[in-house]
This record gives structure tokens, sequence and C-alpha cells, in this order.
């Protein structure tokens, strides 16, 4: 009789496309075998201040708010020295963590989905002497930090020929990296009709004449929308918008106070929500950062993106790929957004010239693949 397969999946919330894929990939092994067992652990437990100060905390108010520091952090952590300094300091408490989470589960396999943990995980199951199979899933699927690759013998899983490319330039052998499908929510995945995207319409309350802007940026907003709305409303927009705050409230409510004092602007204003891909689905073009299990979702759906903003160097590759393969435009101001946004939507060939390219695109989320390989 085989042995029970159990994973424990380690993730950090430095961004959501970590535990997202992670999600994903749990939902479609317990497809597969339903007898697998899974378990979603936090690599820093609530004692690791240090971890969550430099990692956690530092990731959101960089990338947020002291927007020149992240990409000094992302430079500096290209170089060895530096990823090595920050592990030692990271390494005591998190591996002793990390060796009590895997005395008291006894897993069969490891995936880790962050690559500040890999190291630590691999520390942890050497000093406890155990046989188990560690995996990293990396999450950026085009320009890949090197930090990813600091362990040269673990075997990575990655989206992309030039994410194998740069982990191969940082001496991980080539047979330890497998490129895979894209880990999207199987909700995305789901074909749908016009007719679909009339009845979410109604569902959801938007004008069934006219085309829907939706603008998604993640748990802190999309940066510029009060600006963008703004001149939707001076320009007196002939189509609806969805706005998703995330938890800036306060963006919410004076949104919320426009959709009041202009009732004949179709706006629909939301905090977080469960059914960003019904929204995505009755949209006709998505404003966003460059986030990739976003980005990927919206492609998926055959929606063309304007990106406002991207994390330095990290999301650079994301941007690319949607504008190199004509689906996207990197536009940062909101005012030219607004205008890009109004040429789109009154193009009377839009749809047209977006069904073509959209059939050129290739974008692989057949995630089952990459189930079997971890479930091998």
């Amino acid at each position: 009789m085989s042995q029970k397969r159990k994973f424990l999946f380690f993730y950090l919330t430095t961004g959501a496309g970590h535990i997202s894929t992670a999600r994903v990939m749990k939902d479609c092994i317990q497809k597969l075998n339903p007898d697998a067992e899974i378990v979603m652990v936090n690599g820093f437990d609530k004692k690791n201040y240090l971890g969550q100060i430099m990692l956690e905390k530092g990731y959101y108010v960089s990338t947020n708010f002291l927007h020149g520091l992240y990409p000094l952090a992302y430079d500096l952590y290209q170089y060895r020295f530096f990823q090595t300094a920050t592990l030692k300091l990271l390494m005591p408490h998190t591996v002793k963590y990390i060796k009590k989470i895997i005395e008291e589960e006894k897993p069969t396999d490891i995936v880790s989905f962050h690559f500040c943990l890999s190291p630590c995980i691999k520390k942890a199951i050497n000093q406890l002497k155990l046989n188990i199979k560690l995996t990293v899933m990396v999450t950026d699927p085009f320009t890949v930090p090197n930090l990813w690759f600091y362990e040269k013998d673990l075997k990575y899983l990655v989206y992309s020929e030039q994410a194998k490319k740069i982990g191969i330039s940082r001496n991980v052998p080539a047979q330890n990296i497998e490129i895979v499908p894209f880990a999207l929510n199987p909700k995305y995945q789901q074909p749908f009709t016009k007719d679909d995207v009339i009845s979410l319409k109604k569902k959801h309350g938007f004008a069934l004449d006219k085309k829907v802007l939706l603008m998604v940026g993640g748990g802190d907003g999309i940066p510029g929308a009060i600006e963008i709305i703004n001149k939707c409303i001076l320009k007196k927009a002939k189509f609806s918008v969805a706005v998703i705050c995330g938890h800036d409230t306060v963006k919410k409510t004076f949104l919320e106070t426009q959709k009041l004092l202009n009732p004949k602007f179709d706006l629909h204003v939301y905090g977080f929500v469960d059914f960003l891909d019904e929204l995505v689905k009755l949209s006709d073009c998505v404003v966003m950062k460059a986030g990739p299990a976003t980005l990927i979702e919206v492609l998926a759906c055959r929606k063309p993106v304007i990106i406002c903003r991207y994390i330095h160097n990290q999301e650079k590759g994301n941007m690319q790929f949607a504008v190199n393969n004509k689906v996207g435009y990197f536009i940062q101001s909101p005012s030219k957004i607004y205008d890009k946004v109004e040429e789109l939507l009154a193009d009377e060939d839009f749809d047209k010239k977006m069904e073509f390219r959209f059939n050129a695109l290739s974008i692989d989320t057949n995630t089952d693949k990459t189930a079997k390989i971890l479930l091998q």
C-alpha cells in the first residue's frame, strides 16, 4: 500500500501572488488526488518580528509608500553577499519554527512558494535528517529575482524560458528547472459567451448598452483611480467603470460620494470582492498594476490591459509580456490612461482587433500538468 501524500505549502504574505498560487495548486492536487492532504503554512510565525519587519511589512511599505526603497533593496539583493547576510539574520528563528512544523505535521512533500523560505526549509530538513521532497515554485513569471535560485540543488518549477535562463545563469543545473503552465484559478479558465456577459452585467447592475472599464490593483487599490474617475465625470464618459479599492477605505468613500453626486455616470465601487472573475469577464478593458497572478487571470479572459505601474524590475517582465504581445499598454499618467481607454472603447473595430491579438497569444494554464509533477 502506497504512503498517503501529505504536502506542506510554505508561503509569505509579501504580495498576493505567493499565497494565491499556493491555493490554486492545493485545489488542483486535491482534485487529482482526493486522498492527498495539504497544509498551508505561513513561513513566519507571530514571533518572527525580524522577518515580518524586513519582508512582510517592509515589502508593503516600500512598494506602496517609499517607492525609492524597494528598487534599492531589489538591486542589492541581486548580489549573493546581501542574500547570504539577510538569510543569516532570518534563519535562526525561521528554521527553528519550520522544524517544529515539520515534526508536528510529518509531511511527505514540501513546496516553497517564497524565495526567502526555500533555504530555511532545506536547512530544517537537513538538520532533521529526513527524506522529504522539496520543490520550489517560482511565482515570478519572467523577470525573476536572483534570490529565488539561491540553492543550486533544489527542484524548481518556473513559468517561462526566460525564468529558466535566469536560473541557469545562477548556476542551477538545467535539469533541476522545469517549465510549467501558469497556476490559474479555474474560475478564469471557464469559457463565457456574449450572453454570459449580459447576464453578469444584469447581476451586478451595469448598464447593458455601455462598455465597461475595470480598475483593479490588489489589496491597495489602483494608483490614480480618483484622477481617472474625475476625468470620466468631466468628459461625461460613455462607458461604465468598476473600481476595486481593496482596503483603501478613504478612496472607496470618496468614490462612493462621487457616485452619489453624479448619478448619470455608471460607476461601481467595491472594497474586496470574491467575484473578481465575473467583473473581469463583463469588462472590456482593465487598468491594473503588473502583479503576475491578476495579469494572467485577466489575459486568460482575453481582456486587454493598461498597466499603470510595475514593481521595479521584478514585475517589468510581466508588463513587457502584455505590451510585446499587443494586448496591453504601459501608461502611468492618469490623464493619459483615460485618453487611451476612451480611444480603445470608442473604436468600432476594437473587439475584432483584440480577438485577433488574443488568438495569437499563447498562455498555457493547464495547472493539472503542474499538479501531476508535484504528485510524481
